[in-house]
């Protein structure tokens, strides 16, 4: 006799494999189901029932994608953020001042996660877009949560080393432990091709009242970053003043 799994489990084999296809795109049910390493029947039965619940669908040619209810959801989950309903008009205004790809993100457990963006050049290279989230360890607005959110850093770098993204990816506790250090006393957090290759980006954080809240962060070409960095904070820093004060 086949024995059902329990309820938590079932949630947690369906948000593995929504955020299996979040992430790598769709696939095929023989992929997906090495990637989540669950047996291919059981992997048909969960689908099964997602589709049916409309959070995934099956493509053209047989492979397995998230469905477009996701774009619903995403705007419902936006709209309900009100603290942060008059972003889009700044961060709009920031990314046509600096050229770049602008993010708004926010914690969530171990992870700074996009919750809105302006399109900037280049935006195909980059790595973070609305709905995905970085690890605290890397990315500008990964690190510069890492360094202002109120939970223990020492707590969060047990974890250490982390897996790299690039050769320049700070992995280990002593390297980020001094990258923290030297965030908070400067106010902003640079990533110098640490995520993507080629790609830079910088971010400070949004405040109220003095608790931290998320970061305004901007992306694009590492050399560009480079080049124009001080012209950027002080854009950033006024862009977040904004933010903070709304």
């Amino acid at each position: 006799m086949r024995v059902e799994p329990r309820p938590m489990g079932i949630l947690q084999r369906s948000s593995n494999l929504v955020q299996l296809l979040a992430e790598r795109g769709p696939l095929s049910m023989a992929d997906a189901a090495e990637q989540i390493g669950m047996p291919r029947p059981s992997l048909y039965r969960l689908s099964d029932a997602l589709t049916q619940a409309r959070l995934v669908e099956p493509t053209a040619d047989g492979r397995l994608r998230v469905s477009l209810h996701w774009l619903r959801l995403a705007d419902a989950a936006r709209a309900g953020m009100t603290e942060w309903s008059g972003a889009r008009m700044v961060l709009d205004d920031l990314a046509s001042s600096t050229g770049q790809t602008v993010y708004l993100s926010v914690p969530r457990a171990d992870e700074a996660v996009c919750i809105d963006w302006s399109r900037g050049r280049g935006v195909s290279v980059l790595a973070l877009k609305p709905g995905r989230t970085l690890p605290l360890y890397a990315g500008a607005a990964g690190r510069v949560t890492l360094a202002f959110r109120p939970e223990p850093l020492e707590e969060y770098l047990q974890g250490a080393p982390f897996p790299p993204f690039t050769e320049h990816t700070l992995t280990r506790a002593k390297e980020l432990r001094a990258d923290v250090a030297a965030i908070r006393n400067r106010g902003y957090s640079v990533s110098d091709e640490d995520v993507t290759a080629g790609i830079g980006a910088l971010g400070v954080p949004l405040t109220n009242a003095g608790s931290f809240r998320g970061a305004l962060s901007i992306a694009g070409l590492a050399e560009e970053l480079r080049a124009e960095r001080e012209a950027f904070i002080a854009a950033l820093v006024s862009s977040a003043t904004q933010l903070s004060a709304g």
